[in-house]
């Protein structure tokens, strides 16, 4: 046995990984989990119009019209927000857990939100519709700090 022979394999060292998202991530993700369940809620609640069974004083007010058309398409309009619901609470689980593909799931829909409402605000000369714009534009910029870009460059070593 040579005396190089050691000095050229590399020490067995186990690989940090961080087991929590920067705080950055953490408040996309929990905004993300807050408008899943606001998007489940309004799934319920759809269905429950649409059944004719509202349980709740706040649903009791909604106009006949309104639920006039959703006995006809209501359950499927429930089905689809249902879905969507859960989706977002698949995307926020995976922000969490570092999916690169979740932050850029969020961050093209992001984008694409800002230049709506932009679009929107320019169109209908309304400077208030560029509030819509905000939440967007703090999704991007909170996922674009360098702590959040190197949870999501991480190989889950």
């Amino acid at each position: 046995m040579s005396r190089t022979e050691p000095y050229g394999r590399q020490p067995f060292v186990a690989p940090y990984r961080r087991h929590r998202a920067p705080p950055s991530v953490q408040t996309v993700a929990l905004l993300q989990y807050l408008l899943a369940l606001l998007i489940l809620a309004g799934a319920a609640a759809t269905a429950a119009i649409a059944r004719g069974t509202p349980r709740y004083a706040a649903l009791d007010r909604v106009p006949d019209s309104v639920r006039h058309n959703l006995r006809s398409g209501g359950l499927i309009i429930a089905v689809a927000l249902a879905v969507l619901g859960l989706c977002w609470l698949l995307v926020a689980r995976k922000l969490q857990r570092g999916r690169p593909w979740a932050r850029l799931t969020v961050l093209v829909l992001s984008l694409a939100g800002a230049a709506v409402a932009v679009y929107l605000s320019g169109l209908r000369h309304d400077p208030r519709l560029l509030g819509a714009a905000a939440l967007p534009v703090m999704y991007a910029m909170l996922l674009s700090t360098e702590a959040a870009r190197s949870w999501f460059r991480d190989d889950g070593l």
